[in-house]
């Protein structure tokens, strides 16, 4: 008799816990492997908690933790009955940390405005402020920028694509149910952080998994999916420290201001021709620009850009 338990607990969307790591037996003539997926492409420590368990012998002492980098297979443990004339029963739970505990943010790093438009945008929650949604260790210093549904959204720094979540509509709502709703893109960064880039308009995603993207590269189109009031970008930089999900303090650039520490109700305006931090410049909308509801390609990137 088997009897197995599992549980996946960290702080990702629903919807995508089950998908980043799998734990799964295979059965042997003799013994059982717990076997460990990564399907991510970011690194994991997984770890196993023995809850209960009767006439069991494992080739392992619990808990088991293992890293795993992005899309690799492991073998945790082999488990057997203690007495092979009898059953085993084994309870247990798994967890996982995404990122590598070993990681340093490179203190010189400095980030590019992570978008594209003729005028700036203000920053309506930073760690200065009033903290409305940011109050874990995972978002103390992320920043929510006002910003109208449409907008191109760039990398703020070069790294890989991690992760792309696209399919939520744009009806954010300060409501539970749509907490894990939002559109998103997460690049990790060569020193092992990464940036994710949330509220993300439905289907605008210009990059996939695995792709390597400089700074400045398009990602996909602002939205007001998931847990949002109001249309917005919200951008933060996280690592995994020694097992815990934080976010770090960071500096934006650009050619206005040098570089510089976001602020609370502070302007960023991107590097682009005759910006105005405290007038907005007339834009073309998001119909005019992708009329007859075709998808979100090139052309109407360049459209929205422009205008």
């Amino acid at each position: 008799m088997l009897s197995l338990g599992i549980f996946l607990g960290f702080a990702l969307p629903a919807h995508a816990r089950n998908e980043l790591v799998k734990i799964e037996t295979v059965r042997g003539a003799y013994s059982n492997a717990l076997l460990a997926t990564n399907n991510s492409r970011m690194p994991v420590t997984v770890t196993l908690q023995l809850s209960s368990f009767s006439n069991l012998t494992s080739s392992k002492r619990w808990p088991i933790q293992a890293q795993l980098t992005g899309g690799q297979s492991m073998e945790l443990v082999q488990i057997s009955a203690a007495n092979g004339q009898f059953g085993y029963t084994i309870d247990y739970s798994s967890q996982f940390v995404q990122g590598d505990p070993n990681a340093r943010h490179d203190v010189n790093a400095s980030y590019q405005i992570p978008f594209v438009a003729g005028q700036g945008f203000q920053i309506v929650q930073a760690a200065d402020g009033p903290q409305f949604t940011h109050q874990s260790v995972a978002t103390r210093y992320a920043v929510d920028i006002d910003m109208p549904v449409g907008t191109p959204v760039v990398a703020a720094r070069a790294g890989y694509v991690v992760e792309v979540i696209s399919q939520f509509a744009d009806n954010g709502r300060i409501e539970a149910e749509f907490f894990d709703k939002a559109n998103y893109v997460r690049i990790l960064h060569d020193d092992g952080t990464w940036a994710d880039y949330f509220h993300l308009m439905q289907n605008s995603s210009q990059v996939q998994p695995g792709m390597r993207v400089d700074a400045g590269h398009v990602l996909a189109l602002s939205g007001n999916s998931g847990y949002s009031a109001t249309p917005h970008l919200h951008f933060h930089v996280q690592v995994n420290q020694n097992g815990t999900i934080i976010s770090l303090p960071f500096r934006f650039h650009n050619s206005h201001d040098g570089v510089f520490t976001p602020r609370y109700q502070s302007w960023l305006i991107p590097d682009t021709p005759t910006v105005n931090a405290s007038k907005a410049k007339a834009r073309k909308s998001l119909r005019e620009c992708l009329p007859g509801g075709k998808a979100v390609d090139d052309a109407v990137i360049r459209c929205l850009s422009a205008s």
